[in-house]
């Protein structure tokens, strides 16, 4: 149980006298989830300000936090909502006895949460992220979220773009155990070199408990350090490593247990994904067959390797983000299917002055298997639509007419694949799809 004068007390804001015994059930950001004593951080957005929705909050019987207005009842005054927001998660994080595993890497991150959760709930109760709240306003609204009777394990997913974001958010988390996917060229845009974001994830193993579990990729040196540093217990995936995955006629076999795993998430990368959470699972002694089973039956989200048919086009729904290493990874799901091909590939944003670049490495590969049309929508694939000269490449100004080309030149039996970074909207090509708008 949550009071509101503890929150007060731990961020520091001021609170009305007829306030002190307020018991708050749960935490939002976002007024319109709010209801009966829910707290509500007022925070400040780039297209709305949450001060303007406190009154409709309190009117519904809740409470807010906020940084200006009046003092008055079931109100906690603060300099800061964003930092109070923190500031009360570390203290509700405080009072968390459960193991708590945070999860990071450049890909791969949700998938993974998904099939460690479901693993793990073979023999614990497991609270983790919902959505894709891993940022420093998402992790600490789950934490303050959490269950008032502690779960067994929670899982926390924690992304970051700037060097010292996973440090912050590893403190006010106080991880227990952490698994990291992998390092690639995601956020490239902040960082000079891939080792300089192995430095930045490797900010969250400094924050592990001491002894506690370190799940990596076996060729990450960097990472290796600093688990090693901290004394924590690591365990390695990928070939080489404690646990790793073959293919054998078309099927997939963990290793070294010997056992078979049928995804429904297609693609090599997940198959990695899957190894290294059954190794974090056998780490907490749930045996290899039992946590296989579970990730069998995990089924994909919305934009990320969920498949669409919609009369004779099958779409490869990938259209949650986008950085090369995912994107390339992909194209080779993309390579292996029969038929009639073709994409449609946003922009991927945030890679810097090598973006031009990591896009023409894109286009190459994905004009060297063979596809029927490739749909281009964002300013950096029209820049360097030239690289692709064996496949017909169509130039779209936004979502609405790539699918508008979509419709008039696909085949009628055909398999997309739609990729790009969440500001190109291409989750509303593929609902528009799926819904026959």
């Amino acid at each position: 149980m949550m009071r509101l004068v503890d929150i007060a007390v731990a961020v520091g804001g001021w609170i009305a006298p007829e306030s002190v015994d307020r018991v708050v059930t749960c935490a939002v950001i976002d007024s319109r989830d709010s209801s009966r004593d829910c707290l509500f951080f007022a925070l400040e957005g780039k297209s709305t300000d949450g001060h303007l929705y406190v009154d409709s909050v309190l009117q519904d019987n809740g409470m807010a936090v906020v940084s200006r207005g009046d003092k008055r009842e079931g109100i906690i005054l603060v300099k800061s909502v964003e930092k109070a927001l923190l500031d009360a998660a570390e203290w509700r994080r405080g009072s968390i006895r459960s193991r708590v595993i945070a999860i990071t890497g450049s890909s791969g991150k949700t998938t993974t949460r998904l099939f460690l959760t479901a693993a793990l709930e073979c023999d614990y109760s497991v609270y983790s992220t919902r959505g894709n709240l891993n940022n420093h306003l998402g992790m600490p609204l789950t934490i303050l979220n959490v269950p008032e009777e502690d779960p067994d394990i929670i899982i926390l997913e924690l992304g970051m773009n700037h060097a010292g974001e996973l440090l912050l958010l590893g403190e006010i988390a106080s991880p227990t155990d952490c698994l990291v996917t992998n390092i690639g060229h995601a956020h490239m845009e902040f960082f000079n070199t891939i080792d300089d974001i192995a430095r930045a994830k490797a900010e969250l193993i400094r924050t592990i408990t001491p002894g506690g579990m370190c799940v990596i990729p076996v060729d990450e040196e960097i990472l290796k350090s600093a688990a090693h540093y901290i004394g924590l217990n690591v365990r390695y995936f990928g070939d080489g490593g404690d646990a790793w995955f073959e293919e054998e006629d078309g099927t997939y076999i963990i290793y070294p247990w010997k056992k078979e795993l049928r995804l429904q998430f297609e693609g090599r990368h997940n198959m990695m994904n899957a190894v290294s959470a059954v190794l974090m699972a056998n780490a907490f002694n749930i045996q290899p067959d039992r946590a296989i089973r579970a990730i069998t039956a995990v089924t994909p989200f919305k934009g990320r390797g969920r498949i669409v048919r919609v009369g004779g086009i099958t779409i490869l729904d990938e259209s949650y983000n986008a950085n090369p290493d995912s994107t390339g990874a992909c194209l080779d799901v993309l390579e292996r299917k029969e038929g009639k091909r073709g994409v449609i590939l946003g922009d991927m944003r945030e890679l810097g002055k090598g973006a031009p670049g990591f896009h023409r490495e894109i286009l190459k590969k994905a004009d060297s298997i063979g596809l029927d049309f490739m749909i281009l929508t964002g300013e950096l694939y029209d820049s360097v639509k030239d690289t692709a000269v064996r496949t017909r490449v169509f130039i779209a100004e936004d979502w609405k007419e790539a699918l508008r080309i979509l419709r008039d030149t696909v085949p009628s039996e055909c398999t997309v694949l739609v990729k790009g970074s969440n500001s190109l909207q291409l989750s509303e090509l593929v609902r528009s799809m799926e819904e026959g708008i």
